[in-house]
């Protein structure tokens, strides 16, 4: 996980407080991750919400396809339902508590979605799912390589 901390060059504001590029989510490519985080958050916890409704029959997988209840779903399907609901809560919650298990989260229901979307096992919306997981994987590398390179940087000023 990436900590927040200034630079040592900094300028003081010249009121004693904090340095003037001080920010609470630290330098621009940890907010970037930070801002990111919260997004995937709230994606994930509509997600995992989403597909907790497909065990009373009113979640994408219940709604979409010819399966109208949890258990006439594939097992593939019940699997990737169980697993939403729960890893979609729960890396949103991590993810908005900056943990790194909430990062962890956020790649395992990346690769699921995306393995089982390109698969063909989670239907015909499957392949949708996985794209926007891959994009979603993409981004997260992005920014928090960005991250780690500017906190590496800032350790070895």
């Amino acid at each position: 996980m990436v900590k927040a901390k200034a630079s040592s060059s900094s300028r003081n504001s010249g009121g004693g407080g904090e340095p003037e590029d001080y920010h609470p989510w630290g330098s621009p490519p940890q907010r970037d991750l930070k801002k990111f985080r919260r997004i995937i958050a709230a994606l994930y916890l509509i997600g995992g919400t989403g597909h907790a409704l497909d065990f009373i029959g009113k979640g994408p997988f219940t709604t979409m396809g010819d399966a109208t209840t949890f258990a006439a779903l594939t097992p593939t399907q019940q699997l990737a339902t169980v697993l939403w609901a729960t890893l979609g809560p729960a890396a949103s919650l991590g993810l908005t508590g900056d943990k790194a298990w909430g990062d962890a989260a956020l790649v395992a229901v990346a690769i699921l979605d995306a393995v089982g979307g390109f698969s063909g096992a989670l239907g015909e919306a499957g392949t949708s799912a996985g794209a926007a997981q891959v994009a979603a994987l993409a981004a997260y590398v992005y920014f928090a390589r960005r991250a780690r390179e500017d906190d590496e940087k800032q350790n070895n000023q």
